[in-house]
């Protein structure tokens, strides 16, 4: 009695000490203190536990404590889960979980176009009827072709214009059309799919419709020219680097890349390439991405309000292109860019000039751009001071290459 009474005294102890198992704990005790009497007594002992009560202080359980003290064989209390082991697990489950799913989640993909673009022999009714499939097209950023001769012949070198994501051709016109003019050369103007209509229409194209408009220019070049200068701005340039890997056996004279997007100035874009982008995108960015134009024309002729899905295939473009083999590329290169530039990043520029292959390449920094963004560097719209910089720019590098035709050298 005296062993149950002291017992009994040191439970609010053992209580303050232990956790919600105290009435188990207190039940396996008082089995100990009965089994130790049947001891004395003589009778049957069927599980003799010893010192339970001293088990019981010391945060045991009377069965676990005999097992401690090796005074019986009795196998110990089942054991008890507690919420400590449960966080441990969940705390290692769910960041794994978490990052299987971001594993093979859906991301952003590239699908590249067919190897051959079939074209009609009259381009200018098939470039109106495509172009008329579209009611809100900006008149001025269609499609369209810049005959050098009235009898629409081809001519010993063509230019092709690729513009840059969300904008047109009035984008660095009238570049093309000067350096079409001084080398009488046919131009053509392309207009990137979703571009140069409502600002919706943005989110309607994928990054293979680009590559595929970016194949189809090249194809008319070559019809229009018997050689061809490719210019490409910003993503548009991202374009033109793609054609110089995939189509290295098109007689192109050079490819002019003017602030190329090989990846934008803010590095946080890169999450716009992550799996689940399509989902989490608008939670994080809203629903449109918009942006405020420098003046009137630049609202005209850039899609300045639209829907944020359509970034995802442009980041998706910009990181496929990074992938190909720039290395392989042989064709004459000229890169055109700031420092300053406020859109894209410059060191991913000069990154990438340095793996191109061409023999004969060339980076040009402009400084003091007038564009305040340093981004679009010619063009009336944004950079008309700067306009005569890039064409004698481009003359000077054309007058370095091994050109046959005299046609195809800067006027003197």
């Amino acid at each position: 009695m005296a062993r149950l009474y002291w017992v009994w005294t040191m439970l609010p102890r053992a209580a303050a000490s232990s956790t919600a198992n105290t009435k188990a704990r207190t039940g396996w005790a008082l089995l100990g203190m009965d089994t130790d009497r049947k001891r004395k007594s003589g009778q049957s002992m069927t599980h003799p536990c010893l010192h339970a009560g001293s088990g019981v202080l010391q945060g045991f359980t009377a069965c676990r404590w005999c097992a401690a003290s090796r005074y019986c064989k009795m196998p110990s209390a089942p054991p008890i889960t507690t919420r400590t082991t449960m966080n441990k697990i969940l705390f290692l489950a769910v960041p794994a979980l978490l990052a299987m799913l971001l594993a093979i989640g859906p991301r952003p993909l590239v699908e590249a176009p067919s190897a051959s673009t079939e074209l009609p022999t009259d381009l200018d009714s098939h470039l109106r009827s495509r172009e008329a499939r579209f009611s809100d097209i900006t008149p001025g950023a269609e499609k369209q072709i810049r005959w050098a001769h009235a009898d629409r012949r081809q001519t010993d070198l063509a230019i092709i214009y690729l513009h840059g994501f969300s904008a047109t051709r009035q984008e660095t016109a009238p570049l093309s059309d000067l350096l079409g003019a001084h080398l009488q050369a046919n131009v053509f103007h392309t207009r990137l799919r979703g571009h140069g209509r409502s600002g919706a229409a943005m989110a309607e194209a994928s990054a293979g419709d680009w590559l595929a408009d970016a194949r189809e220019a090249l194809a008319i070049g070559q019809r229009l020219g018997r050689r061809v200068l490719v210019i490409g701005t910003s993503t548009g340039a991202t374009l033109a680097s793609w054609l110089a890997v995939q189509h290295a056996d098109a007689p192109v004279l050079a490819y002019v890349l003017i602030s190329p997007n090989f990846a934008p100035k803010d590095p946080a874009a890169t999450v716009l390439t992550w799996p689940w982008a399509s989902y989490w995108t608008p939670l994080l960015l809203g629903r449109e991405h918009q942006w405020q134009p420098h003046n009137e024309a630049q609202a005209r002729y850039w899609s300045h309000r639209y829907p944020v899905q359509a970034l995802l295939p442009m980041m998706a473009l910009v990181k496929y292109v990074r992938a190909q083999p720039l290395e392989q590329v042989q064709a004459p290169l000229l890169v055109v860019y700031s420092r300053e530039d406020q859109v894209v990043s410059a060191p991913a520029i000069e990154a990438a000039f340095a793996r191109f292959g061409s023999p004969q390449k060339k980076l040009l920094a402009l400084t003091d751009t007038q564009d305040p963004s340093h981004h679009v560097l010619a063009g009336d719209i944004l950079s008309p001071r700067d306009t005569p910089r890039v064409q004698a720019a481009i003359f000077d590098f054309i007058a370095t290459l091994p050109v046959s035709e005299p046609s195809d050298r800067a006027p003197r």
